[in-house]
């Protein structure tokens, strides 16, 4: 039999309900007829006439005022606005972006229509799918049926908005369509605008862009997916400055998430528009772990910039990016003296961690760097192992501190005056960013000036002074007094051999211009061939050469 549609209960829905509902039609069904009905979501409260309004609460229905049911409607349709019933038809969607999503989200094998149902971007109404806001802004073939669903980009010559005469604001072309193609475009635009000043990466300055992609990225993606779409009169925008990026989203931080939640870099994980959300992982422009925040937070510690600043204010969140370098005069000169060494980018990042905040530990070194318990756990002890860091505590409040030598490098070296053309200008001055390195160790030992004395054990190694040599001379003594002018030096071996019959630990002293001094013992070790120098011996040999320069 087949299927029939007909009034099958003319008094009920034309008589009793107000507004009417669709008819029903019928089925066949192993033999029986049935007799089936498609009730839509309705805008407004449904009545029964003669028996008021119905209200499903739990298994039983109850009677209801018009208002309380009205409110419940609207208070859905306002928190859900990507929910709502959309115009648009499955042939309005954009098959290259369903693809995409579906080969993201690993679920190739299905189709269009199930991935929608799937991800609640539509429902089912008998034989016809429905679709959703969210799967209107974010697959339509053409632009959304919203005004403000895309993203503007200006840029204010200065750091401060200017009108009339003094207008300093360009806009660019507003970019719109739906949100993966708004989000492709707009990273494409404002790579373009940022600069790509120098920036120290690790312990050498290097073109690097104006802002930590992620950070930037990040705020743009969360003005999108998390802005409530019932503003239609304003949508998510980019302020370039010249020392700060703002992110402005529409509305207020989703329900139940505080600005002292994200402040505190908890990690919050809710969202106003959960079903765009969803899609925007899948297609890779988020994770939805509530992660962003802090990791945000940590790009700009890492790349030595401010951090990010909120602001919640009237229907419009802000994130804004400063670009101006925290590295202080004492940081640089820190840099300076520790040279050359031999420091991974996250290694130089522990010691100035220790050096900034006292101490370093585990959780704080995972919080910049990204690396796991265990690497950060292997980086400390490496540190230790080489005499650059000293563990304080045991197991849970166990800390690094720096070494008194590697402490005391910097203090060393005295003042260093901006721009004199000595360490602090090469590194902090605009010569030595430009230049993106910092001062080459020559790999030889300096003559002595009268204002450093060297004494070794009668067994240890001293540097061979061969030009670029790295390898050892045995058996040599050599003593200087401040202002004597004179040197002295004994050596028990008439060749190079490097046989050592035991290993002894070395000392090294050397003179301050006060006529005290300092010194250090370091591990002992017996080389049977030529080895390279450790990283504190670089260090030593550093600083004793550029002290007397």
């Amino acid at each position: 039999m087949a299927n029939s549609q007909f009034d099958v209960t003319p008094f009920l829905t034309r008589t009793r309900l107000d507004p009417p509902q669709p008819s029903g039609f019928t089925v066949p069904h192993e033999g029986v007829e049935l007799i089936v009905f498609d009730v839509p979501a309705a805008d407004a409260p449904v009545q029964m006439t003669g028996n008021g309004f119905p209200l499903r609460v739990g298994d039983q229905t109850v009677r209801a005022r018009e208002t309380q049911i009205a409110a419940t409607k609207q208070q859905g349709m306002y928190e859900s606005w990507e929910s709502r019933r959309s115009s648009c038809s499955l042939e309005d969607l954009d098959p290259k972006l369903l693809a995409r999503a579906r080969a993201g989200a690993g679920l190739s094998a299905l189709s269009d229509e199930e991935y929608l149902l799937k991800r609640k971007l539509a429902d089912l109404r008998g034989r016809r799918i429905v679709l959703r806001r969210a799967a209107e802004l974010l697959f339509a073939r053409h632009d959304p049926d919203h005004p403000n669903a895309g993203v503007r980009v200006f840029r204010v010559i200065g750091t401060e908005r200017r009108f009339g005469a003094e207008h300093n604001v360009e806009e660019r072309p507003r970019i719109e369509g739906s949100l993966p193609r708004v989000l492709d475009e707009a990273h494409e635009v404002v790579s373009g605008l940022l600069r790509r000043p120098s920036r120290m990466v690790g312990m050498r300055f290097r073109e690097m862009p104006e802002y930590p992609d992620f950070a930037w990225r990040e705020a743009l993606h969360n003005a999108v997916a998390h802005r409530d779409y019932a503003i239609q009169g304003s949508g998510a925008e980019i302020w370039l400055f010249e020392d700060r990026m703002e992110v402005v989203s529409a509305g207020r931080l989703p329900e139940g998430v505080t600005l002292e939640e994200v402040l505190r870099l908890e990690r919050v994980h809710r969202s106003r528009n959960p079903r765009i959300v969803r899609v925007l992982v899948d297609l890779g422009f988020a994770k939805d772990q509530g992660e962003s925040i802090p990791r945000m937070f940590a790009e700009m510690e890492d790349a030595f910039l401010p951090q990010p600043e909120l602001e919640v204010g009237g229907e419009r969140v802000i994130v804004t990016l400063r670009n101006t370098s925290t590295l202080t005069a004492s940081d640089r000169q820190f840099v300076a003296s520790l040279g050359n060494a031999d420091l991974s980018r996250h290694e130089f990042r522990a010691l100035l961690m220790a050096r900034r905040r006292g101490r370093v530990d585990n959780a704080a070194l995972r919080s910049v760097t990204g690396l796991d318990t265990l690497r950060a756990s292997h980086l400390l002890r490496g540190l230790r192992d080489r005499e650059l860091l000293t563990l304080q505590g045991r197991g849970a409040d166990s800390s690094y501190t720096l070494t008194p030598v590697v402490r005391d490098l910097a203090v060393d070296r005295g003042e260093l005056p901006d721009g004199s053309g000595g360490a602090a200008g090469r590194i902090g001055g605009s010569s030595g960013a430009d230049r993106g390195e910092l001062p080459a160790d020559r790999g030889e030992l300096p003559a002595d000036r009268g204002s450093c004395r060297r004494v070794y054990d009668d067994r240890s190694m001293a540097w061979d002074r061969g030009p670029g040599r790295h390898g050892y001379a045995p058996s040599l003594k050599q003593s200087a007094r401040p202002g004597n002018g004179r040197r002295r030096e004994t050596s028990r071996a008439s060749s190079t051999s490097l046989s050592v019959s035991s290993p002894v630990a070395t000392s090294h002293q050397w003179w301050k211009p006060d006529g005290s001094c300092n010194a250090i013992r370091t591990t002992p070790h017996t080389p049977s061939r030529p080895t390279e120098p450790t990283a504190l011996e670089r260090l030593l040999k550093r600083n004793t050469k550029e002290h007397h320069e």
